[in-house]
This record gives C-alpha cells, sequence and structure tokens, in this order.
C-alpha cells in the first residue's frame, strides 16, 4: 500500500514557493508577468484600522476609486494615499509586480459600515506596467 499524501503536492524543494528561481527549465519568473497582470475582484481586510475609517468613521461608497500601494502590507487605498483596507495575504504576490513597477487602479464595488464589521469590495485591474 502507497503511502498518502495529504496537504499542497509540491517537489518539496524551495522552487515551488512562489517568487523563488527554478533550475533547469529556463529559470527567473516567467509566469510573474501573467499574474501582475490580471484583473482581480477583492474583499479587503482591516478596513477598521486603515485611515479612511478612522479619520471619516465609515467606508468609501461604492464607486470610489482606488489603487495599489505597498506599505507593510499590500493595500488599497483612494487617489490621495488614504489608506482604505489591507488586501488579503494572497495578493502579497502584488508586492513584488508593484516593485517592477506595475500599478493597479480600481473601484470600489460594494460596501457597509453598518453592523459588527465594515466590508469593502473592489475590483481592480493593471494601469500601468514596466
Amino acid at each position: 500500500m502507497g503511502r498518502e499524501q495529504m496537504g499542497s503536492s509540491g517537489s518539496g524543494r524551495i522552487s515551488d514557493y512562489p517568487g523563488s528561481n527554478k533550475t533547469g527549465n529556463g529559470g527567473g519568473n516567467a509566469g510573474s508577468a501573467d499574474r501582475c497582470g490580471r484583473a482581480f475582484a477583492v474583499t479587503l481586510e482591516d478596513i477598521e484600522h486603515c485611515d479612511f475609517y478612522k479619520i471619516r468613521g465609515t467606508v468609501p461608497p461604492p464607486g470610489q476609486k482606488l489603487r495599489i500601494a505597498l506599505r507593510k502590507r499590500v493595500v488599497a487605498e483612494t487617489e490621495d494615499g488614504m489608506s482604505v483596507g489591507n488586501l488579503p495575504t494572497g495578493y502579497n504576490y502584488l508586492g513584488s509586480c508593484l516593485k517592477e513597477g506595475w500599478t493597479y487602479a480600481g473601484t470600489v464595488t460594494a460596501s457597509t459600515g453598518t453592523g459588527s464589521v465594515a466590508r469593502i469590495s473592489a475590483d481592480f485591474a493593471p494601469a500601468s506596467q514596466p
């Protein structure tokens, strides 16, 4: 009887991790442009801890223009630099994209500041590339 595998299926090498060089296949981050060039929809996190909510006591309305920035985390912010929310850690790869020169523009698609937790959903797409 074979050994059962649980969890992710990788080779067990560091090259399985995003951002690492893979040897034997041309190397580099050939797929990074593909990832960086994708539009995405996201629900933001930690809204109550960001500038917009702390200063205004509310969330931005649908239609509010946003951009992506790299601070301690990858964040969504207004065009004048007021942080609105953090992107989930699954989008941390955008930090590398931003460092390469990509920029992202977006719009709030839904938001609510009522209830126990503020929620903001937004759509983003590349605005410029290196």
